[in-house]
C-alpha cells in the first residue's frame, strides 16, 4: 500500500500542476506548442474530487475497517484526480490518453459502461532528450474489483468493496545504451527460463550495454503469486465450456493465460501441441469469484484419442507482498558468443497469506548463447535455487540446439534436467516436466515441396521417486523412437505415415515395469470446395495398430490393439456447419486371446445461423466401453462404462430492442463395476433477456442453475439457482435511475443429513436527478431481505445533496450507513454511520 500511496501522491501533484496551469481557460484548448510542422495542439481536461468522511462505528470496528478498506472509524479522507490529454505538451514531449489517480472507487462512475474504468495514457519524448535517450511512459488505471457483468452475484452490486490499482510504466530507452524501466512491470532476464521470466511485480528493471558487457538489475515487490491449474492434476476437458473454478481467488485482472493443450495419452507429461486462448472471444471469467466459461465447449480428446487439458496460469492476490532483488550480468567477446551469471534474492514477508507453488529464496543461474552462420543456435543454461523451509537446493539444467544444414535437412536437439522442488520467479510453465530429465533429438528432411521425411528420438527419465510433480513410485526410464513421413502431392489430399517404439522402464525395480509397445500410424485427409448437396467438404481418416508386450508378471496385459477414426464436415449452405467423428477402439489379450476392452466414441458439433439474428450451437459426445470377448458385434450390449456430454446455446435478436442469450451444458459419467454401479451428473443453464425500451433505458433478466449431483448409493445433490432483473435508466449523468433484484435458491441433500434449503434476495437501488438550477440529489441502497447462507450480508444506504457550477466545480454533502448484521457471526456485527462532504472541480 505504501508504493500505491506514494505512485498516487507523485502522479496527483503532476495532474495538480496541469491543472492550475489550465485554470484560466477552463475547458479550452490549451496550445502549448505549435512548430512549423502542425504538429497536434494540446486538448487538455482535468477533474479532481476530494470527499471527507466522518463515521460513528458501533460493534466490531476491525471487521468494518476489513469490510470497508477505504473508510475509518471517526474520520477518513478520499481523493480523485484525473486528466485527459491528447497532443504535444512541449517541443520535448507528446502525450495522450487519460490518467487517474484514486482512493476509491465511489458512486460517481455507477453507469452501465464498465470501460470507464479502464483508463490509460501514455507519454513518449518526441526527440531524444539527450545522448539519443528517449523517454516513454503509462499509466494504466483498473480496479481490483469492477462492476462484473458477466457472473450474477457481482452484475448488480454497484458499490465495489476494495480499493481500485493503479500501475504506472516509465521507461528511459535508448539504441545504443538499452534501457532503465519502472512501475507495474513483468520483467524477464534475456535468455534464461529458469530465473526470471514474466514475473509480475512493482519496482525497476534495468537492461544496459557498454562495449561488449551488459548488466541487468531488477528490484521491487512481488505482486500476488502465480498458480497453474491443469498441469499436475489437470483440468481434463469434458466436452462442455464449464464453468472452471479455480482454486484461489479473487484472480488478478488481466494476469490470467488460459491455453488448450492436447498431451501425449501415454505420457501426459509431454504436449503435443497448444492453443491460447482470448478473453471476451474465447472464454469469459469472473476474477472475483475465480471461474471461467469458455465461449466454445472444448472435446475431451483429438481425433488421435490424445487427452485435451485446459491450463490456466494465473496471478492471485495476497495480503502483503514480498521484495525482491537481483541481477544479471553477461558478456559478449565476440557478436557470436554470450554468456551471463544471474543472481535473485527474496525479502520473505512473514506474514503473508495465500497458496500456490512456493518460490525461492535464493536464486542463481548461468546461461550462454552461441550462434554461428549457416549452422545454428545452440544454448546452455544453469540455475540452483533454494527451499526455505527445508535449506535444500535443487537445480535446473538445459543445453540444446537448432540447426539448418542446408535448404532441405534441419537438425534440432535438447537436454533438460529439473529437480522436483525446483522453484524460480516465472510463471510457472516448468511443471510438468519438474522431476525428469528429458533429452530429444529431432530431424527433417524434405524431398520436395510437397513430401517431408521426419525421425526422432528422446529419453524420459524421473528423477526422484514420489515426487510432488510426476508422483512415480520408483525411476522411471522411457525411450521413443519416431520416424514419419507426409505427402501433400495433389491439391486437397494428403496422408502420412508414421511409425513409434516406445519402451518403459523401472530402474529402480525393473520388476515393476517392463514394457514395450510399437506403434503404426497412418493418416488421411482432403477437402472439396463443393461436393453435391454437402456443398463444402472435408473429411479426414485416422489408424493405429499398437503392440503391447509387458516383460514383468505384474501390470498391464500382453495386448494388441486397432483404433480408427473417421471425421466429416459439411456446410451444405452458407447457414449451418455440421462436424462428426466416430471411433473405436478394440484392445485383444493376447495371453487370454480374447477382446478385453472396446471403447466407442461419437462426437458431434452442430452450428446453425439461419438469419443475421440468430444463432445456435450444439456438440455433444458419446463413450462407450465394453468387454467384448471373443466376439465383436457392430454394436458391444453391456457397456461396464458410459460418460456423455452435451452442450447447447443460443443467440437470438427478434427485435432491433430485445437480445436472448441461452447456454446449457451436462457431463454424465455411468460406471458398471461386479458389485455395484455408480453415477454422476454436473448440469449448468444459463439464461439471460435484455431489452433496450429506448437509447436510456433497459431492462435486464438473468438466471443460472447448477446442480452436482450423486446417484448411487443413494440420491445426493447440491443446487444453486439465481434469478435476478435490472431496470436501468440513464438520461444524462446527473439523472439516472437503476433498480435491481437478486433472488438466490441453494439446496443440499446429502444424506442422511436432512435436506437443507436456503433463499436469499438482495435488493439494490441507487440514482440521481437534477433539481434545476444547479442543484441535485443523489442515493443508493442495497439490502438483504434475508438473511441464509450468503457470504456478503453488508446492507448499505447514502443520501447526497448538492450544487453543481456550470463551469468547474461542485459540492455537495451526504449521510451514509453500512451495517453487517450477520445471524451466522454474530461477533462481526458492525454499523457505520454519518455524514459527509464532497468537493469536486473540473476544467
Amino acid at each position: 500500500m505504501v508504493r500505491k500511496a506514494t505512485g498516487a501522491l507523485v502522479l496527483a501533484a503532476t495532474l495538480a500542476i496541469y491543472l492550475l496551469a489550465a485554470m484560466p481557460v477552463a475547458a479550452a484548448v490549451v496550445k502549448t506548442y505549435n512548430p512549423p510542422d502542425a504538429k497536434k495542439n494540446l486538448l487538455l481536461i482535468g477533474f479532481g474530487e476530494f470527499t471527507m468522511h466522518m463515521l460513528s462505528v458501533d460493534g466490531n470496528v476491525r471487521a468494518f475497517e476489513d469490510g470497508n478498506s477505504w473508510l475509518k472509524k471517526d474520520f477518513t479522507a478520499n481523493y480523485r484526480t484525473s486528466l485527459f490529454a491528447d497532443g504535444n505538451l512541449n517541443k520535448w514531449f507528446t502525450i495522450n490518453g487519460t490518467a487517474v489517480v484514486d482512493s476509491r472507487i465511489d458512486d460517481e462512475y455507477r453507469t452501465a459502461d464498465p470501460s470507464i474504468f479502464r483508463l490509460k495514457m501514455s507519454m513518449k519524448s518526441t526527440e531524444p532528450l539527450w545522448d539519443g535517450w528517449r523517454f516513454t511512459g503509462q499509466g494504466i488505471y483498473d480496479p481490483q474489483r469492477i462492476w462484473e457483468f458477466e457472473n450474477l452475484d457481482y452484475r448488480l452490486l454497484t458499490q465495489p468493496q476494495r480499493p481500485s490499482q493503479l500501475e504506472l510504466m516509465a521507461r528511459l530507452e535508448s539504441d545504443k545504451h538499452g534501457y532503465i524501466e519502472g512501475g507495474s512491470l513483468r520483467p524477464s532476464f534475456k535468455n534464461t527460463v529458469f530465473t526470471l521470466n514474466q514475473r509480475s511485480l512493482f519496482g525497476a528493471h534495468a537492461d544496459l550495454t557498454g562495449g561488449p558487457v551488459e548488466v541487468e538489475g531488477v528490484g521491487g515487490k512481488l505482486e500476488g503469486k502465480t498458480y497453474r491449474e491443469g498441469t499436475v492434476n489437470g483440468i481434463r476437458a469434458d466436452g462442455t465450456a464449464g464453468p472452471y473454478d479455480l482454486l484461489n481467488a479473487p484472480v488478478i485482472r488481466g494476469s490470467e493465460q488460459i491455453k488448450i493443450e492436447t498431451r501425449d495419452r501415454f505420457d501426459q507429461s509431454t504436449v503435443l501441441s497448444s492453443r491460447l486462448l482470448t478473453r471476451d472471444i474465447d472464454y469469459s471469467i469472473d476474477y472475483l469469484r475465480g471461474r471461467i466459461i469458455l465461449n466454445m465447449p472444448v472435446a475431451s480428446e483429438s481425433i488421435s484419442s490424445d487427452p485435451n487439458f485446459i491450463v490456466i496460469i494465473y496471478d492471485y492476490e495476497r495480503t502483503t507482498n514480498d521484495d525482491l532483488a537481483g541481477g544479471r550480468v553477461s558478456l559478449t567477446p565476440v557478436s557470436n558468443i554470450n554468456g551471463g551469471f544471474s543472481y535473485l534474492h527474496r525479502f520473505i514477508d512473514a506474514n503473508a497469506t495465500g497458496v500456490g507453488v512456493e518460490e525461492p529464496q535464493n536464486l542463481t543461474g548461468g546461461d550462454m548463447t552461441l550462434k554461428a552462420d549457416k549452422i545454428g543456435t545452440g544454448y546452455v543454461e544453469f540455475a540452483r535455487s533454494d527451499n526455505p523451509d527445508t535449506g535444500k537446493s535443487c537445480d535446473a539444467f538445459r543445453a540444446g540446439f537448432a540447426s539448418n544444414i542446408n535448404d532441405r535437412l534441419s537438425l534440432n536437439g535438447e537436454f533438460q534436467r529439473i529437480q522436483d522442488q525446483f522453484r524460480s520467479f516465472t510463471n510457472s510453465d516448468l511443471d510438468p516436466v519438474k522431476n525428469q530429465q528429458r533429452l530429444h533429438f529431432g530431424s527433417t528432411y524434405n524431398l520436395s515441396s510437397r513430401q517431408s521425411v521426419t525421425g526422432g528420438y528422446s529419453d524420459i527419465r524421473g528423477i526422484d521417486s514420489n515426487g510432488q510433480y510426476n508422483s512415480y513410485a520408483g525411476l522411471r526410464d522411457e525411450n521413443i523412437y519416431s520416424i514419419g513421413y507426409k505427402n501433400a502431392f495433389a491439391e486437397g489430399f494428403a496422408f502420412s505415415l508414421g511409425g513409434e517404439k516406445r519402451t518403459v522402464k523401472d530402474r529402480s525395480d525393473i520388476s515393476h515395469e517392463n514394457n514395450t509397445q510399437d506403434r503404426g500410424i497412418a493418416d488421411i485427409s482432403g477437402h472439396k470446395g463443393k461436393l453435391g448437396l454437402l456443398g463444402e467438404f472435408s473429411y479426414g481418416v485416422h489408424y493405429e495398430l499398437i503392440d503391447f508386450t509387458n516383460k514383468t508378471s505384474a501390470g498391464p496385459a500382453n495386448a494388441l490393439t486397432n483404433q480408427g477414426a473417421i471425421s466429416v464436415t459439411t456446410s451444405p449452405v452458407n447457414a449451418v456447419r455440421l462436424e462428426v467423428i466416430q471411433k473405436m477402439r478394440v484392445r485383444r489379450n493376447k495371453d487370454l486371446k480374447s477382446y478385453d476392452q472396446r471403447e466407442d466414441g461419437s462426437f458431434g458439433n452442430l452450428r446453425i445461423k439461419p438469419f443475421t439474428t440468430l444463432a445456435t450451437l450444439f456438440t455433444a459426445e458419446y463413450h462407450r466401453l465394453t468387454t467384448p470377448g471373443n466376439g465383436i458385434q457392430l454394436w458391444q450390449s453391456d457397456p461396464n462404462q458410459i460418460e456423455w456430454s452435451g452442450t447447447g446455446a443460443v443467440e437470438y435478436l427478434p427485435l432491433r430492442s430485445l437480445k436472448v442469450v441461452g447456454k446449457a451444458g451436462r457431463h454424465e459419467l455411468q460406471h458398471w463395476a461386479v458389485d455395484s454401479i455408480s453415477r454422476s451428473a454436473e448440469n449448468f443453464t444459463l439464461g439471460q433477456i435484455t431489452y433496450f425500451a429506448t437509447h436510456h433505458l433497459s431492462v435486464s433478466g438473468e438466471t443460472e442453475f447448477r446442480r452436482t449431483a450423486e446417484y448411487h448409493p443413494a440420491f445426493s445433490h447440491s443446487d444453486i439457482w439465481d434469478l435476478g432483473t435490472r431496470l436501468n435508466w440513464n438520461r444524462d449523468r446527473l439523472t439516472d435511475f437503476t433498480v435491481g433484484m437478486i433472488r438466490r435458491r441453494e439446496v443440499q441433500s446429502l444424506p442422511p443429513t436432512p435436506r437443507e434449503i436456503s433463499v436469499s434476495y438482495i435488493l439494490l437501488l441507487n440514482g440521481s436527478m437534477s433539481l434545476g438550477k444547479g442543484f441535485f440529489a443523489r442515493a443508493a441502497f442495497k439490502d438483504i431481505l434475508l438473511r441464509q447462507a450468503l457470504d456478503d450480508e453488508k446492507s448499505l444506504s447514502e443520501f447526497e445533496i448538492g450544487y453543481e457550477g456550470q463551469r468547474w466545480y461542485r459540492a455537495s454533502i451526504g449521510y451514509e450507513r453500512i451495517e453487517n448484521e450477520t445471524t451466522l457471526y454474530p461477533d462481526r456485527y458492525y454499523r457505520g454511520q454519518g455524514p459527509f462532504i464532497r468537493l469536486s472541480g473540473k476544467f
